[in-house]
């Protein structure tokens, strides 16, 4: 078995999976195997080299120990800017994307307060008319139906949380206990046969 090129792969290999670690979460998994592999690079060259040629192991772990931070510097300072970086790593929003969300939650502040009305069913999220918009929102885990008015209590991301308006009876309207009585009186009054005795 050839123990350089073993010992030379397996350094490539440790070297590749570092660069990963820094940009692919894994929780730590991939610094084990990157760990693991530099581990068996410096067994494998100890094996080809040391019996035989000293200098020459001391030379491969000078070179290992030159390798890892300039690899991981050069990953750093380099690799976000390749295609495959790119496809890896977020770009920062610009700008003019920052504000524009900015502006947009600004303006879903100052409905704070205001009624609207559904225009879908929301269950709990769906549309909302406020201020003649159409808008995203979402009630507070109950479902609301459509064409039920609402008042915007909070703004969450970009959306709006509603509630149900609640409504006051009217003057001279009669109370919900005083419908309720009257109806059971009604129903009472209609209850004009006597039920036999068992």
């Amino acid at each position: 078995m050839d123990y350089s090129l073993i010992a030379i792969l397996a350094l490539a290999v440790g070297l590749m999976l570092l660069v990963a670690e820094i940009f692919i979460p894994s929780g730590g998994i991939i610094a084990v195997l990157a760990l693991l592999s530099l581990g068996s690079a410096i067994w494998a060259a100890w094996l080809a080299w040391w019996d035989t040629n000293p200098s020459l192991w001391w030379t491969y772990i000078a070179g290992v120990v030159i390798l890892i931070p300039t690899t991981l510097g050069f990953a750093v300072r380099f690799f976000p800017n390749t295609t495959w970086g790119k496809k890896i790593i977020h770009e920062v929003p610009t700008l003019e994307e920052v504000t524009g969300f900015k502006e947009e939650t600004e303006h879903l502040r100052s409905l704070l307060g205001k009624i609207g009305k559904t225009q879908t069913l929301l269950n709990p999220s769906g549309f909302v008319l406020v201020n003649d918009e159409r808008l995203h929102c979402e009630s507070q885990g109950m479902v609301i139906e459509s064409q039920v008015e609402v008042e915007v209590i909070a703004v969450e991301g970009a959306r709006l949380v509603v509630k149900v308006v609640k409504q006051v009876p009217a003057e001279g309207s009669k109370s919900d206990s005083e419908t309720t009585q009257l109806s059971d009186s009604t129903t009472d009054d209609r209850l004009d046969f006597e039920i036999p005795e068992s």
